[in-house]
């Protein structure tokens, strides 16, 4: 028989709480000294201690943890709580780290306000050319399953890629509404139709309009230094006589899907523009 300090330590639930446990029913003594009281606990109570845990931990109350207990719930449904429980914190902590970040943006842009810093843009003529494309309004995971796809189809010579990776955004994750991504995957006169991916999609061969874009390299960057140039790109350009077009694209010379580390990304950020006309200026 154990001592309540030494299940305690055993089973790593506290001493009060133990007592607290014993109260609800949900773990009885194995025995209690009739003189002094004293409360005893056997090894083959640790998997019930474990249980009444491992629920508590999922967020439950005493009273779910014992009519669930009381269900003889084996390890499997245990665990299958557990991982439905884990995707709602993960979801939550991005979610927390995504809204840290977006104060962090804005206080950069307060920063910058005064002393907006050299972008080395570069405004050209993009010409039409020919691509494979896929647009979409995305959900979790949907881009880098789809961009696994894609570069499988690249290995295996089913798609005739220039060797240029380029994604495009059209419109802002802050009216999700309007937001929408596509893979625009540059192919040679070599490439024939379409493709169909596993997932349902189809990556449609298409002629690429031509198009008028405030163009700078990025190198050595994490996705929140990609947003904030993408967002003084565009204040650039309307500070510099252009009317936005709602598209933007990057074209990744070296990044994830070229498994390199951070610190040799190099990125070319493309905010498609047009002359602003006097209407737009009003």
């Amino acid at each position: 028989m154990l001592k309540i300090g030494e299940f305690s330590s055993l089973s790593q639930v506290s001493i009060k709480a133990l007592h607290i446990y014993d109260e609800r029913g949900l773990l009885r003594p194995e025995q209690v000294d009739k003189f002094t009281g004293y409360r005893y606990y056997s090894l083959q109570q640790l998997p019930r201690a474990h249980r009444i845990m491992a629920l508590k931990g999922l967020g439950l109350s005493l009273d779910q943890i014992g009519f669930i207990i009381n269900q003889a719930m084996n390890i499997d449904e245990l665990r299958g709580m557990f991982r439905l429980k884990q995707s709602e914190l993960e979801q939550l902590v991005r979610e927390e780290q995504e809204r840290l970040a977006m104060v962090e943006f804005h206080l950069r842009m307060i920063e910058v306000e005064d002393n907006m810093p050299d972008l080395n843009v570069i405004v050209k003529e993009i010409p039409s050319f020919a691509a494979l494309y896929l647009r979409f309004r995305p959900v979790e995971h949907q881009i880098p399953t789809v961009g696994e796809e894609i570069n499988e189809l690249i290995a295996s010579g089913e798609i005739a890629h220039t060797g240029q990776w380029m994604g495009g955004v059209y419109g802002e994750k802050v009216n999700p509404d309007d937001y929408e991504f596509a893979f625009i995957v540059p192919v040679t006169e070599d490439q024939v139709g379409d493709l169909e991916l596993s997932t349902g999609d189809t990556l449609a061969l298409t002629q690429m309009p031509p198009a008028l874009a405030a163009t700078i390299v990025v190198n050595a960057h994490g996705e929140a230094e990609l947003f904030e140039k993408q967002v003084l790109l565009k204040r650039w350009a309307v500070d510099n006589g252009y009317a936005l077009c709602n598209e933007y694209r990057a074209i990744h010379h070296k990044g994830p899907m070229h498994h390199v580390p951070q610190s040799d990304y190099v990125t070319e950020l493309q905010i498609i523009i047009e002359k602003r006309t006097d209407t737009q200026s009003s």
